[in-house]
């Protein structure tokens, strides 16, 4: 079932689903547990079956009820540590040096990144990236030299492959904010951080104001019912 959502400068959120979305309620006892004070990072584990189906609905449904627990946003930014289990509910896990060197998971984030926000709650700085430029990766289009550190890889970007990174990083960006409207949290300072660790032509101040353009206008946003 489709809907039509309009969003106005007036500071009310605009949620990707609605509040009586039944799906949203599976997630009240894992939202719980993680605002525990001694909680810092929520551990997910993903079936690897999973992965081979290009399956990321679960994942993107955890972010999409998050934006209905607006005090739980900022805690969990760069705090989901995705995990994957060679069986299901088991703890045999594929070791990480493993999952970053097969296509199939580069493929699989970039999947994960048709929900844009996705980039600002991975945990895995390289699966961040993996979200912005995995099929590139994957399809073996970017140069990598020796970084500064010892047994580090720096990526190069240049060309069409820069153009698509950046319009993927500047979609994130916005979306971002888009995703806190009306939350009463506002993400400026990780965004900032987020394209100064990347290091690439965009600025927030570029990302901001056709945000803010957009709200003075409206906006009209077209979302899928989950079921």
């Amino acid at each position: 079932m489709y809907k039509i959502h309009t969003m106005s400068n007036q500071p009310k959120p605009f949620y990707l689903v609605p509040v009586n979305e039944p799906f949203l309620k599976s997630y009240d006892s894992l939202f719980t547990r993680f605002a525990e004070p001694e909680m810092h990072t929520l551990n997910l584990d993903v079936y690897t079956k999973l992965v081979e189906a290009g399956d990321v609905g679960g994942v993107q449904q955890l972010i999409i009820a998050l934006q209905h627990q607006p005090h739980l946003i900022e805690k969990m930014i760069f705090a989901l540590n995705l995990k994957f289990t060679e069986i299901e509910d088991s703890q045999l896990y594929v070791p990480a040096q493993i999952w970053k060197a097969d296509p199939s998971y580069l493929y699989w984030f970039r999947k994960l990144a048709n929900s844009p926000v996705m980039l600002f709650f991975l945990n895995d700085e390289d699966a961040r990236f993996y979200t912005l430029a995995g099929d590139i990766l994957s399809e073996n289009q970017l140069e990598t030299k020796e970084g500064d550190l010892k047994g580090t890889q720096v990526v190069a970007l240049e060309g069409e492959n820069l153009n698509m990174v950046m319009e993927r990083l500047f979609a994130s960006c916005w979306w971002m904010l888009i995703y806190c409207h009306g939350s009463g949290f506002n993400p400026e300072p990780y965004i900032r951080g987020l394209l100064a660790d990347l290091d690439l032509p965009l600025t927030y101040e570029e990302v901001y104001e056709a945000y803010q353009k957009d709200i003075e206008k409206g906006l009209s946003f077209r979302s899928v019912a989950q079921e």
